[in-house]
């Protein structure tokens, strides 16, 4: 598991938050926010600045990440951009019908003529093989997430369900030189390994599966994720 990197995202407190980094071994570690409202995920924008901001006083940059989760979201405004300048990276985790590459260029245009020291990743829903050409048409993006097709409405992540096994060797190949790669959709402690091993991934994105409930981590199942860092 040596440079690997962990993402846990649906975060919704400072308790959950610290207790994360109380197992983790990773630097940096990626903590995500999720922005959009109709997941029960959800936080507000002034709740995650006041966690991270707590975090922030006790760990560096180095250490730990702050990652917003948004859907669809027009964050080519710069007044919305602006709002969440706390963040260290923005996931756009929508449809790629609106948050096409013209769409990721002015978002990333955005970040930098505000002076913004912010990533920018995008994810792709994945369902079959023709589906991961798309990837290689966003080569404006830092990273790049790769997550289970859900078909449930408005359910865009934290499904608990799994990109195909049959699909991850194919991924990487899709992805410029420059773009780390994380995959996400009910990756466990168990299965973790397999997974890594299969994409190649530089890292892994957690929610659901370290859960008791959502957006309330498990000390039993975070402590089990990390276990094998050690």
């Amino acid at each position: 598991m040596e440079n690997i990197y962990m993402k846990i995202c649906g975060i919704t407190n400072k308790d959950n938050a610290e207790m994360v980094l109380s197992f983790s071994h990773t630097a940096p570690e990626y903590l995500g926010f999720v922005f959009y409202k109709k997941s029960p995920r959800y936080i507000s924008p002034e709740n995650a600045q006041k966690i991270a901001r707590y975090i922030r006083k006790k760990y560096t940059k180095e250490r730990v990440l702050f990652v917003g989760v948004f859907v669809n979201e027009n964050l080519q405004k710069e007044e919305i951009c602006t709002s969440f300048s706390f963040l260290d990276v923005f996931q756009l985790h929508g449809d790629n019908s609106i948050e096409t590459p013209s769409f990721c260029s002015a978002v990333s245009l955005c970040i930098q003529k505000l002076g913004f020291n912010i990533q920018l990743w995008k994810a792709f829903r994945i369902q079959k093989k023709e589906e991961i050409q798309t990837i290689s048409e966003y080569e404006m993006v830092d990273s790049v997430l790769v997550d289970a097709f859900s078909t449930v409405k408005n359910e865009y992540g934290g499904s608990g369900k799994q990109v195909s096994e049959d699909l991850l060797p194919y991924i990487r190949s899709s992805l410029a030189s420059h773009q780390k790669l994380f995959i996400a959709g009910g990756i466990t402690a168990e299965n973790k390994e397999k997974i890594l091993h299969l994409s190649g991934a530089d890292g892994i994105d957690i929610s659901s599966s370290v859960e008791q409930s959502p957006g309330v981590k498990s000390y039993e199942k975070v402590s089990a994720l990390f276990a094998q860092e050690k």
